[in-house]
C-alpha cells in the first residue's frame, strides 16, 4: 500500500531528469579536440628580476638559517577520566644547543605530563626533561635527552632593534609544522600586555610588538631579524577578544631578556632579577611639569633600603628617576623590566634629579642578586612549647614572627593590616588558593612561589589566643 505513492513519484521525476541531462549535454562546453596549444603554455618562465630577486633574498635566506632548528611542542596531560595522555595543546620553541637545550614559552609546556618535540627534519623525541621556568617572564627550558649535533639558532641583540625593522616569526600555528610569516617591529617596551593570565602569573617584563601573523601554536617560536638572529620569543596575541587568531597585533618576549632568564634559571633553579633595593612611586609629565621638571615620566624615590646596591651608588629618598638604560620612564615596569634583563650580574644607567632647577645626574649602578620578598618578616616554626606559651594546643603548626623589617611592606601598612612580632602566621592565602604554613621552611617554600607569581595582594591568616585574623598586604615591588 505505501509503495505506490513512492513509485509514482520516481516516475514523475524520471522524465525531468531526462530531459535536465539532455539540456545539460546540448549547452555543455565542448570538449577541445585537436586543439593547437598556446606558446605560452610551454615556454618557460623568465627567472625574477635582479630586483625582486634581492629584496626575497634576506627573508629567505634567515629563514633558511633558522627553520631548521624550530621545533614543534606537544603538551600531554592525564584524562582524569579515561586516565590516558591526551595532547592538551601545542606551540612551538627553539634549539639554542647541538645537545638539545630548547627555549620555549612556559605556558606551552604548563601542567604536562609528557611532553612531546618534532624537529623540522621530522624526528620526534619524548625523553625531554624540564630544566626551569619562570612565570613572570614566561620562559622555560627544556632538555632532549639523549640529543646529539642538532641544529641551533644564534643569538641577536634586542636592545638594537628599530621599530619599522622587518622581523620574521616561525613556529607551528594550528599544528603546520614550521610556517614563516614575515612583518615589522611595531613598537617595542610594552608592558602590562598580558596581565592576569590565565594561569594566574602576573608578567611584569617588557615586550616587542609585531606585526608579523602570530597564532595559537607560534607560541615559543622564535622571531628573527633579517641576519636570521633570534631577536624574540613569540608569545601572545591581542585578538580584541573577538576571536582566537591573528589581527596583526603580536608580542614577543625579548631575547636579551630572555637569556638572563634562561642562564638564572639553568645556575640557580630559579629566575632571579637583579635587584636595586628602593622604593617608588610614579609620576606622570604633568605631575613632573607642576614640579617644574619636563620628562615624560618619573619614579620618585619613596625608601632606600640600607647597604642595598642603591644606597651604595647614592640615590637618596626623594630624588627623581627620569630614564634607565636611556629609556624614558613610562611607569614602574620599566625600571621593573630592565632590572629583570640586567639580572643580578648586571648594571643600570640612572638619569636622576632632585627637583626643579637642579642638574640631572648620571648614575651607573651595579646591581645585586634579587633577595627573597618576605613582606618584611622574620620567622621561626612554631614548637609546642612555643604553643603551649601562647595557650594553644601543642599540636598547632604555623610560624611565630620573630621580626619586622623596619620600612618594609609589613611594618608599613597600616594599623588595619599589620603584623607585630610573636604573631603566628598558619596560612597564606591568594589568588583563591590557601596555603598551610607548617613551620619555617614551608613558609620560605611559599614565599619563593609568591615571588615567581607575583600576586597583587596576599592574606595572612594569624592565630592568636583572641581568635583568627586576616591581615592582607600589596605584593613588593622588585626594585
Amino acid at each position: 500500500m505505501m509503495t505506490h505513492p513512492v513509485r509514482r513519484i520516481l516516475l514523475l521525476l524520471l522524465p525531468v531528469g531526462v530531459v535536465g541531462a539532455l539540456l545539460a549535454t546540448i549547452f555543455a562546453p565542448r570538449q577541445a579536440q585537436g586543439e593547437e596549444v598556446p606558446d605560452v603554455l610551454r615556454d618557460p618562465a623568465p627567472p625574477p628580476s635582479a630586483q625582486s630577486r634581492a629584496l626575497s633574498l634576506p627573508f629567505v635566506e634567515a629563514t633558511r638559517r633558522v627553520r631548521p632548528a624550530v621545533v614543534k611542542i606537544v603538551n600531554f596531560q592525564t584524562d582524569p577520566w579515561r586516565r590516558q595522555l591526551r595532547p592538551r595543546g601545542s606551540g612551538s620553541g627553539f634549539l639554542i644547543t647541538g645537545g638539545g637545550h630548547v627555549l620555549t614559552n612556559r605556558h606551552v609546556i604548563a601542567d604536562a605530563t609528557q611532553l612531546a618535540i618534532t624537529l623540522a627534519d621530522g624526528r620526534e623525541f619524548t625523553d625531554i626533561k624540564l630544566l626551569g621556568a619562570d612565570p613572570r617572564s614566561d620562559i622555560a627550558v627544556l632538555k632532549i635527552n639523549g640529543a646529539e649535533e642538532l641544529p641551533v639558532v644564534t643569538f641577536g641583540d634586542s636592545d638594537r632593534l628599530e621599530v619599522g625593522e622587518w622581523v620574521i616569526a616561525i613556529g607551528a600555528p594550528f599544528n603546520l609544522d614550521s610556517s614563516v610569516s614575515a612583518g615589522v617591529v611595531s613598537a617595542k617596551g610594552r608592558t602590562g600586555v598580558l596581565g592576569e593570565s590565565a594561569n594566574q602569573s602576573r608578567f611584569s617584563e617588557e615586550f616587542i610588538q609585531t606585526d608579523a601573523a602570530l597564532n595559537p601554536g607560534n607560541s615559543g617560536g622564535p622571531l628573527i631579524n633579517l641576519d636570521g638572529q633570534v631577536v624574540g620569543i613569540n608569545t601572545a596575541i591581542e585578538t580584541g577578544q573577538q576571536i582566537r587568531a591573528n589581527v596583526g597585533i603580536g608580542f614577543a618576549v625579548p631575547i636579551n631578556l630572555a637569556r638572563t632568564i634562561a642562564i638564572s634559571l639553568l645556575e640557580r633553579g630559579v629566575a632571579k632579577r637583579g635587584w636595586l633595593g628602593i622604593s617608588v612611586e610614579h609620576r606622570t609629565a604633568s605631575q613632573l611639569e607642576s614640579m617644574g621638571i619636563r620628562a615624560q615620566g618619573g619614579l620618585a624615590i619613596s625608601h632606600v633600603m640600607k647597604g642595598s646596591p642603591a644606597e651604595k651608588a647614592g640615590l637618596k629618598t626623594g630624588e627623581i628617576i627620569l630614564s634607565v638604560d636611556g629609556l624614558p620612564i613610562r611607569d614602574a615596569r620599566t625600571l621593573v623590566g630592565r632590572l629583570a634583563q640586567a639580572g643580578p650580574d648586571g648594571a643600570l644607567r640612572l638619569k636622576a634629579t632632585s627637583g626643579a632647577g637642579r642638574e640631572t645626574r648620571d648614575l651607573l649602578v651595579a646591581l645585586a642578586i634579587e633577595p627573597l620578598f618576605t613582606y618584611g618578616l622574620d620567622v621561626k616554626s612554631l614548637d609546642p612549647a612555643g604553643a603551649r606559651e601562647r595557650g594553644l594546643p601543642p599540636e598547632t603548626q604555623g610560624v611565630v614572627v620573630t621580626r619586622v623589617e623596619e620600612g618594609s611592606i609589613a611594618a608599613r601598612a597600616d594599623e588595619r593590616n599589620r603584623i607585630y612580632p610573636s604573631d603566628i602566621i598558619t596560612h597564606v592565602l591568594t589568588y583563591g588558593r590557601q596555603f598551610r604554613i607548617t613551620g619555617e621552611q614551608e613558609f620560605i617554600k611559599v614565599m619563593n612561589f609568591l615571588q615567581a607569581i607575583e600576586p597583587p595582594e596576599v592574606v595572612f591568616v594569624l592565630l592568636t589566643k583572641e581568635g583568627i585574623y586576616q591581615v592582607r598586604l600589596s605584593r613588593p615591588e622588585n626594585q
